[in-house]
């Protein structure tokens, strides 16, 4: 193929918070995930965040995420409410949401509180349907890892991290604001180094592969498709082909298949 076109880089960006809001703190943090079990998935932006601290991306001294998001029973958050001596909020029974509840933590700072989301349901741009397929596939797909010792939870899985970050940065920039950018473009980093350490295990032909096919089914995708047109961000760019090239010759088909992708969409923005 020609000279590649520069990937766009993350912007010093911060995320949007509530007026009565202030950042998960550290603390908060670990409390929360010393609480959830393996019948609660971690999402959203502090699921990208424990998948860069894990791979070594830098995300240059930027927050990454200032609340919590993850799938999880009201009985899970109201035992996490408990636990961290916080209020939990409930979305009226007729409700419209994807929300279960909100765990808000009290601060000493003016009576700002520090949030996280308990959700049903995540967000997509291709509606209702889509989202309940993504949420069920989030919920099989996801990785079960231990935290500390002896205690284990369950995070979203990297490429549907990338996912996520894609489908906020379509169709929530307005209300969540230029963060969202920054966040999908640290995810495509997050999934490329996932499917670099599948690459790395022969015996993982077939997940690889798998792996592939999803990044280049997400590109092709609504969401997949705006974000290039809208951010100049390439879903595709997850997939590292020459590594994979060198490394597992057997997926040239699909290697050549994304950088024909890749061409006719440079092609047709150009």
């Amino acid at each position: 193929m020609g000279t590649q076109p520069p990937r766009p880089q993350a912007r010093d960006t911060e995320p949007i918070l509530a007026d009565d809001e202030v950042p998960l703190d550290a603390a908060t943090l670990n409390a929360f995930l010393q609480d959830m079990g393996t019948d609660m998935v971690l999402v959203g932006g502090q699921a990208l965040a424990f998948w860069m601290d894990r791979y070594g991306v830098a995300p240059n001294a930027a927050a990454i995420s200032n609340d919590g998001d993850a799938l999880g029973s009201l009985e899970r958050a109201q035992h996490i409410a408990t636990s961290l001596r916080a209020s939990l909020l409930t979305p009226d029974s007729d409700a419209l949401t994807s929300l279960v509840a909100q765990i808000r933590i009290r601060t000493g700072s003016a009576g700002k509180v520090r949030n996280i989301d308990i959700l049903h349901l995540l967000f997509t741009v291709s509606g209702l349907r889509q989202s309940r397929e993504f949420t069920q596939a989030v919920w099989r797909d996801s990785v079960e890892i231990e935290w500390t010792p002896g205690h284990r939870i369950r995070v979203m899985h990297p490429l549907h991290v990338l996912d996520s970050r894609v489908q906020n940065a379509v169709g929530l920039l307005e209300s969540k604001g230029p963060h969202v950018v920054t966040q999908a473009i640290w995810a495509v980093d997050v999934a490329r180094e996932a499917i670099r350490r599948v690459l790395r295990q022969p015996s993982e032909n077939e997940r690889l592969g798998s792996m592939i096919h999803q990044v280049h089914r997400l590109a092709l995708s609504r969401g997949g498709r705006q974000i290039l047109s809208q951010h100049g961000i390439e879903v595709l760019d997850a997939v590292p082909t020459d590594e994979i090239r060198a490394a597992a010759p057997a997926h040239e088909p699909q290697l050549r298949a994304i950088e024909k992708a890749i061409a006719a969409r440079r092609a047709a923005t150009a």
